[in-house]
C-alpha cells in the first residue's frame, strides 16, 4: 500500500560519517508505552496464524523463514488469505535480504491489499513507506527492506534506525532487524555501529552467508583488513565462485600487501566477468605494485579503448609514465588532465603532490606542499598529506617546521619505515642526534638484513660520531652485498677515508656498482672543485644535473662552474 508519506532512496553514494538530520515530523520513533502495548497486543491481521510461525517470520533468518513456510505448507485451496500474505512476506524477505538463498516453497496468489506487501513493494522500488501504520512488528520493520536496494540511505536514515530499534525492543532475537540495522549503519559509513549489529546477527545466524559477507566487508570498512581478509578467505572455501566475495578477498589481500594472492583473486573475478572494467583496472593496480610494468601497460591500453577519463586510470597511467618510462613531461601532462577533470579530488591532489615532490617541479603551477595543504584543509590528520608537507619543508630546508610535522607522523605511526627514515634524517639535520639514534638503533637490531635499514643505520652511525663502528660494518657487508648496496657502501666509506686517493678509489668503485649514484657523482664534483680541476668537476656535475633535471641548485652550481671555465 503506497501513499505520499514515503521517502525515495537515492542511488547517490552517501557522504562519509554523515548522520542525516530529519525534520521532527518525519521521525517515527514509537513511545515506550506504545511499545509495551504492541508487545502485549494480540495480532489482528495474523491472529489466526500460529504464534510460532509468525515468530519465525519475524526472526527472519533463512532457516526460520524456511521453517515458517514448511509449517504453513498445505494445498492452495486450504490457505487462509492472511497465510498467503505471510508466505509472500517470507518469500520477499528471503529474496531481498538473502539473495544467495533459494526460496524453496510455493507462494500462492492473494487478493488482500495490506500494508505488509505495500511496504515490500515500495522497498523494491527504492522507497521507504511511511504509511504502514506501525501496528505490529512487521509493519514497523518491513519498510526498512529498502536498505537492501538503496545506495544512499540518508533520506530515511533516522526513520529506519528508530523503526529497527523499535522492532528489536519487541523481538530481541530478530535476525532480520539486527541485520538490516547493521546494513543501515554500514551504508551510512558508521562501521563500528555496523559491526556491533552484524556481530549480533552473526551470532544469531552463524551459517548465513549474506550476514557473514556483510560482516567481512564491514571489517574492511572499519580498517580491520586482517580480520576482513581472514573472514573472506574462510567463506571462500564454501562459496568459491561468489564474485562479491572474490572482490573482497582481492581488495583486502592488496591492502595487506599480499599481491600474489590479490592478483589470483581478481583474475578469478575476471574469468567470470571478463568485461568488467573495474576489475581490469584493479588488476593493473596490483601489477603496478608488483612493478610488472609491461603487463600494466598492456592492461591500461585495453582499458583506454573504453575509457580514458576514469580517475584511477589517469593515476595509474601517470605512475607508469613516471616510474617506468621515466617520461616526466608525459606524467605531468596526464596528472594535469586528472586535475582538470577532478580538481577537488583528494587522491588526485595527493598524486600531484607526490609527482611534484619526486620531480622537484610544480604541477599546474602548484608545489607538492600546496597540494598537500589543500588536502590538509579538509582532512587535517591525513597522513599522506602530512608526509608530503613535511617533504616540502625538507626541500625548502625549513627543517624546524619539517621536524614538527615529522614528529606528529612518528607519534601516529612509528612502524611506517618511510615515516621513521624521514624523521631520522630530519633529526640529524636539526642536531637531535640522540633522538635519531634511539629510533634507528632498535630497528637495526630487529631488521639487520634490510638494505634500507642498514643504510639509515650507517648514516646515523657516521652522524653521531660512531665512525669506527660505521667503517667496520661497511667492510663486513661489502663482500656479499647487492650492486645497489655496494654503491652505497663504497660512497659512505669514501666519506670516512682520511686519504684522498682512497676516497677517490671508493667513489669510482661506487660508480662501477651503480653509475647513476648521484651522491657519488656529486662528491667527485666537490673533490675536483676543491682541487680547482674545474673541467673534471663539471664532468661529474653535468651527470648529476642529468639525473636531477629539476633541481635548481644543481643547475645553479653548473652555471657558476661554466663561468669559471670561460
Amino acid at each position: 500500500m503506497l501513499s505520499s508519506a514515503v521517502y525515495p532512496a537515492s542511488k547517490k553514494k552517501s557522504r562519509k560519517n554523515s548522520e542525516p538530520a530529519v525534520v521532527a515530523e518525519e521521525k517515527t520513533a514509537i513511545s515506550s508505552d506504545r511499545t509495551e502495548e504492541l508487545k502485549n497486543k494480540k495480532y489482528t491481521y495474523f491472529s489466526s496464524v500460529s504464534e510460532a510461525v509468525l515468530a519465525d517470520v519475524e526472526t527472519g533468518s533463512p532457516s526460520s523463514l524456511r521453517r515458517a513456510a514448511s509449517a504453513m505448507r498445505k494445498s492452495e485451496v486450504d490457505y487462509l488469505e492472511n497465510e498467503k500474505v505471510l508466505l509472500a512476506v517470507a518469500s520477499s524477505i528471503m529474496q531481498m535480504v538473502y539473495p544467495s538463498e533459494h526460496v524453496d516453497w510455493e507462494t500462492p496468489s492473494f487478493t488482500d491489499v495490506t500494508p505488509y506487501m505495500g511496504a515490500i513493494q515500495s522497498a523494491q522500488k527504492g522507497i521507504y513507506d511511511m504509511s504502514t501504520g506501525n501496528v505490529d512488528f512487521l509493519t514497523i520493520v518491513l519498510p526498512s527492506l529498502v536498505i537492501t536496494t538503496a545506495d544512499d540511505v540518508s533520506p530515511f536514515f533516522t526513520n529506519s534506525e528508530n523503526a529497527l530499534r523499535q522492532g528489536l525492543s519487541m523481538r530481541g532475537d530478530s535476525v532480520l532487524a539486527q541485520y538490516l540495522l547493521g546494513l543501515l549503519y554500514q551504508k551510512n559509513n558508521m562501521p563500528e555501529k555496523a559491526l556491533s549489529c552484524l556481530s549480533s546477527a552473526k551470532n544469531l545466524a552463524p551459517d548465513c552467508f549474506q550476514i557473514l559477507l556483510s560482516f567481512a566487508e564491514c571489517q574492511s570498512l572499519a580498517g580491520n583488513m586482517r580480520e576482513s581478509y581472514e573472514c573472506a578467505v574462510q567463506l571462500l572455501e564454501k562459496y568459491p565462485a561468489d564474485v562479491r566475495l572474490l572482490k573482497l578477498c582481492a581488495q583486502t589481500a592488496y591492502a595487506l600487501n599480499n599481491l600474489n594472492a590479490a592478483e589470483e583473486y581478481i583474475s578469478r573475478v575476471l574469468q567470470q566477468e571478463p568485461n568488467s572494467l573495474e576489475s581490469l583496472l584493479f588488476r593493473a593496480k596490483i601489477l603496478m605494485a608488483k612493478k610488472e610494468y609491461i603487463r600494466v601497460a598492456s592492461l591500461l591500453d585495453m582499458y583506454s579503448r573504453q575509457d580514458t577519463t576514469a580517475k584511477e586510470y589517469l593515476l595509474l597511467r601517470t605512475q607508469l609514465q613516471y616510474d617506468w618510462s621515466k617520461n616526466l613531461n608525459a606524467a605531468v601532462s596526464t596528472i594535469e588532465n586528472a586535475l582538470r577533470l577532478y580538481p577537488d579530488d583528494k587522491d588526485v591532489q595527493l598524486f600531484a603532490a607526490r609527482l611534484a615532490s619526486l620531480s622537484y617541479t610544480k604541477i599546474a603551477g602548484k608545489s607538492a606542499e600546496e597540494y598537500a595543504d589543500a588536502v590538509l584543509q579538509k582532512e587535517p590528520d591525513n597522513e599522506i598529506a602530512l608526509q608530503y608537507a613535511a617533504d616540502g619543508f625538507v626541500q625548502k630546508k625549513n627543517y624546524q617546521k619539517a621536524y614538527e610535522l615529522s614528529s606528529a607522523l612518528i607519534a601516529r605511526n612509528k612502524d611506517d619505515p618511510e615515516n621513521l627514515f624521514r624523521h631520522v634524517n630530519i633529526c640529524l639535520e636539526v642536531g637531535k642526534k640522540d633522538e635519531a639514534w634511539n629510533l634507528i638503533a632498535p630497528l637495526y637490531k630487529e631488521k639487520s638484513s634490510d638494505e634500507n635499514v642498514i643504510q639509515m643505520y650507517i648514516i646515523t652511525l657516521d652522524a653521531t660520531g660512531r665512525d669506527a663502528q660505521a667503517l667496520s660494518l661497511i667492510n663486513q657487508l661489502l663482500p656479499n652485498s647487492s650492486s645497489r648496496q655496494k654503491s652505497f657502501l663504497y660512497y659512505r666509506r669514501s666519506l670516512l677515508q682520511g686519504d684522498e686517493n682512497a676516497a677517490l678509489s671508493d667513489l669510482r668503485s661506487s660508480l662501477i656498482a651503480n653509475p647513476r649514484n648521484s651522491d657519488a657523482l656529486f662528491r667527485l664534483y666537490q673533490i675536483y672543485f676543491d682541487k680547482k680541476d674545474y673541467r673534471k668537476a663539471q664532468y661529474y656535475l653535468k651527470q648529476v644535473v642529468a639525473l636531477n633535471p629539476n633541481d635548481e641548485e644543481f643547475h645553479r652550481l653548473n652555471d657558476e662552474l661554466t663561468l669559471l671555465l670561460n
